[in-house]
C-alpha cells in the first residue's frame, strides 16, 4: 500500500488554560489553514520555547485545544534546547521533560509534555483492514528514489476520523530525502530481512483427504474468510466433479493463488513452495510414505490446475516444519545405509498446527519464541506431540509415517515392531494387512471396542465400562509419557500447549495428562480448565510452567505461506 508523506515540523498543542495565560483571558486562536487530518488545523499564533540551553522562536500552535499541553520537536531541536525527550506516541506524556513556553501575554512552565513524536501512519478502518493491521500495530515503510531506505517500528494509528498519511519529523524526513506529498510503501520484513510489499490477495485453500475435501477462501493479509465448506464421503472418481463445483462457487471472486495441504514432503521440502512439474513428481515419489494422503493431495492439485488455469499453486507440507530436528531426533537406530539409500527416518506431521500454536503462545506469553521451550500436544483423531526449542521443532512423536508415536483414535502409536509379522500370521495376511490393523482398528477404538470418538469412550468409562476406562488410561498415559520425555529433551519447559479437537475440548484428558507433572512445575487451574472456553491459560497464576489451550488454525498458516510466496 502506498501512503502520502506529511513532514511534521516542530509544533505545540495547548490547553484552554495555557492559551489564556499565554495570550490573555478568553483569547481565541485564529485558524491559518486546515491540515490533512480532519478537524486539525495550523494557527496563526506562534510561541517561543525555552530549555536549559537555549530558545526556539516561532513554534507553530496546532488546534484544536487539548486536555494537556504537548510539544513535539525533533532530535536537533532537543540539542538546541538542552532537553532529552523520549520517542512517544501523541498523548503519552508520563515521565517526559518539561519546557518553558512564552506567549505575547505571559509564560507557562510545563512540568512534562515534551516528546520526539514516534513515526506513525494515520489510517481509517478500511485502509487498516486492507493490510490486516489494527490500532497500535507496528509496520515498516520503504521510501522511494535514489536514497531509498527502510524505516522500521512505524506505529499504526487507526480511527474512522483519520486520513491516510505517514508522519515523520524533519530530521528523519531530511535523512530519508522525503518531502510533503511523497509516497512510501507499507512493507513487512521477514526473519531474513527480505522485503515484501503488503497488498490484499485472495487465497483459495484445498485440504484434499482420503474421503473429504475441505476448502476455504481467505483474503490476506486481513485473514478474512470469504467462503468455506466441507464435502464428505468423496470417492477418487468424484474428485474432479466436486472441485469443479467449488470452482463454480468461486466465480464471483478474483482469486490470486491456490494453496494445497500436502501431508508428506520428505527431506525435499523444508518450507512451502510454488508448485512446478518437478514438485508434483517429488510428491508422487513420496506417496509410499503417505499412501492415504499424498496421492489424493496430488489429485487435488492436478484438478485445480485444470479448473483454475494460470493461477499460482502452492504446496504446504505437514512435514516441512519438522525439518529443523537434529539427527539425534530423526535418525532411527537401524543400519545407517537405510537412511542414506532409502531416506528411512522420522519426518513428523501436523507441522502447520504446531507452528501456529507456537506463534500464538509467543504472543500470549509475551516472550519471543526464540527464548521459549514449549511442548505442543495436537490431540485429535490423529495425535502428535512436538518439542519446540527456541522457535523450531526439536523432536516430535510421529515418525516416518503418521502411525508412530502415542495412542490415537484408531492408530496404535509405537509398539514392539516384532508384533507386525506376528499379527500378519494371526490374521493370515501380509505386512500391509497387519499395518491396516494398526492404522484403522487400534487406539481408542481397538481398546474400548466402542468408538474412536473420545466423547463416546469417556461416556462409556463414566458408565463403568472397564475397556473404555483402560482405553482412556492408555491414551492419557502415552501423552503424559511423551511430555516427560520432552521435558528431558528440552532440559525443562516454559509452556505446554493443548490443541486440536480433543486438546481444545476435553478438560478431562488435559487434567489426566498434566496430573503428576507438578514436580516439573505444572499446576492446573481447575476452574480455567473445566469451566472456561476458547484460547486461554489453564495453569494457575503461580505455575512456573504455563499451560495453554490454543485452538489451532492450520488453514491460516496455509493462506499466509501462499500469500508470502506470491506478493
Amino acid at each position: 500500500m502506498k501512503v502520502p508523506v506529511g513532514i511534521s515540523n516542530r509544533h505545540i498543542h495547548l490547553t484552554r488554560e495555557h492559551v489564556d495565560i499565554l495570550f490573555g483571558k478568553g483569547y481565541q486562536l485564529k485558524k491559518m489553514k486546515d491540515l490533512k487530518q480532519p478537524g486539525q488545523y495550523a494557527c496563526e499564533e506562534t510561541v517561543t520555547i525555552e530549555g536549559p540551553k537555549g530558545k526556539i522562536h516561532h513554534v507553530r500552535i496546532l488546534g484544536p485545544e487539548r486536555k494537556q499541553s504537548q510539544l513535539e520537536i525533533s532530535k536537533t531541536d532537543s540539542f538546541v534546547l538542552g532537553v532529552k525527550p523520549p520517542v512517544r506516541d501523541s498523548g503519552d506524556l508520563k515521565n517526559t521533560p518539561g519546557i518553558i513556553i512564552e506567549g505575547t501575554k505571559g509564560r507557562v512552565e510545563l512540568e512534562e509534555g515534551v516528546i520526539l513524536p514516534v513515526r506513525h501512519i494515520h489510517m481509517d478502518e478500511e485502509d487498516a483492514g486492507r493490510i490486516g493491521v489494527k490500532d497500535k500495530d507496528i509496520v515498516s515503510v520503504k521510501t522511494r528514489g535514489e536514497r531509498s531506505v527502510i524505516l522500521e517500528n512505524v506505529l499504526c494509528r487507526v480511527s474512522p476520523n483519520y486520513s491516510l498519511e505517514f508522519h515523520v519529523d524533519t530530521d528523519e524526513g531530511n535523512a530519508a530525502n522525503l518531502k510533503n506529498g511523497d509516497l512510501v510503501e507499507i512493507i513487512e520484513l521477514d526473519a531474513y530481512r527480505e522485503v515484501r510489499v503488503m497488498s490484499p490477495k485472495t487465497i483459495l485453500l484445498f485440504n484434499c483427504g482420503s474421503s473429504s475435501i475441505k476448502y476455504k477462501l481467505y483474503e490476506m493479509p486481513s485473514k478474512t474468510i470469504l467462503e468455506s465448506g466441507v464435502i464428505e464421503k468423496v470417492t477418487e472418481d468424484a474428485y474432479g466433479h466436486h472441485i469443479q463445483a467449488i470452482s463454480e462457487q468461486m466465480k464471483p471472486y478474483q482469486i490470486d493463488a491456490i494453496a494445497h495441504r500436502v501431508v508428506h514432503g520428505g527431506e525435499d521440502f523444508d518450507q512451502s513452495v510454488l508448485i512446478t512439474e518437478e514438485t508434483k513428481e517429488i510428491i508422487r515419489k513420496l506417496s509410499p510414505l503417505a499412501p492415504l494422503h499424498n496421492p489424493v493431495n496430488l489429485l487435488g492439485i492436478e484438478w485445480a490446475e485444470k479448473l483454475f488455469p494460470g493461477l499460482p499453486q502452492v504446496a504446504v507440507f505437514d512435514t516441512a516444519f519438522h525439518q529443523t530436528m537434529p539427527p539425534s531426533s530423526y535418525i532411527y537406530p537401524i543400519p545407517y545405509e537405510y537412511y542414506l539409500d532409502h531416506k528411512i527416518r522420522k519426518y513428523g506431521f501436523h507441522g502447520s498446527s504446531h507452528r501456529y500454536v507456537m506463534e500464538r503462545a509467543e504472543e500470549m506469553m509475551e516472550i519471543p519464541k526464540e527464548k521459549l521451550r514449549l511442548i505442543s500436544c495436537h490431540i485429535g483423531n490423529g495425535v502428535s506431540v512436538t518439542a519446540l526449542r527456541y522457535g523450531k521443532s526439536y523432536d516430535t512423536s510421529m515418525g516416518m509415517t503418521p502411525l508412530a508415536g502415542v495412542s490415537m483414535g484408531t492408530r496404535s502409536g509405537n509398539i514392539d515392531p516384532g508384533i507386525v509379522p506376528y499379527l500378519a500370521e494371526i490374521e493370515q495376511t501380509d505386512v500391509h494387512g497387519a499395518i491396516e490393523v494398526l492404522n484403522k482398528r487400534s487406539g481408542l477404538l481397538g481398546i474400548s471396542g466402542v468408538s474412536n470418538d473420545i466423547r463416546e469412550v469417556l461416556k462409556g468409562a463414566a458408565e463403568g465400562n472397564e475397556r473404555c476406562r483402560l482405553a482412556i488410561d492408555i491414551f492419557s498415559t502415552k501423552l503424559h509419557t511423551y511430555i516427560g520425555l520432552y521435558l528431558a529433551r528440552l532440559n525443562g519447559v516454559d509452556g505446554i500447549i493443548f490443541t486440536a479437537g480433543i486438546g481444545e475440548n476435553s478438560p478431562e484428558i488435559r487434567e489426566m495428562v498434566c496430573t503428576g507433572l507438578e514436580h516439573a512445575g505444572v499446576y492446573l487451574d481447575h476452574e480455567a480448565n473445566f469451566n472456561k472456553r476458547g484460547e486461554r491459560f489453564i495453569s494457575t497464576k503461580f505455575s512456573p510452567v504455563k499451560v495453554l489451550v490454543i485452538p489451532t488454525n492450520e488453514e491460516l498458516i496455509m493462506a499466509r505461506d501462499a500469500y508470502q510466496l506470491i506478493i
